[in-house]
């Protein structure tokens, strides 16, 4: 097993982009929303579409935790997001 250098300058998505692939005979696309306040009001357009999600939480940002539990309460109170799978 290769185990990957741990990379310490990964920056912020910023705005959104999406890449397109696939795998394993299925057409896949990612979505990858920023999570800054300015940028979560356009993420409830995606929730019918999708299949799936993966929530990331940036645990170094310990004084934005409490913001970070709001935002996760927020989302999983979507309808559109209820019953579908999520990676935490």
């Amino acid at each position: 097993m290769h185990l990957a250098a741990i990379t310490t300058d990964v920056t912020p998505t910023v705005g959104y982009s999406s890449i397109d692939f696939s795998f394993d005979g299925y057409d896949v696309t990612l979505y990858d929303l920023g999570g800054g306040s300015s940028i979560r009001g356009i993420w409830h357009n995606y929730y019918a579409d999708v299949y799936g999600f993966v929530f990331v939480v940036d645990a170094s940002a310990e004084t934005r935790m409490d913001e970070c539990l709001e935002v996760i309460k927020t989302f999983l109170a979507n309808k559109l997001v209820q019953g579908k799978p999520i990676l935490l």
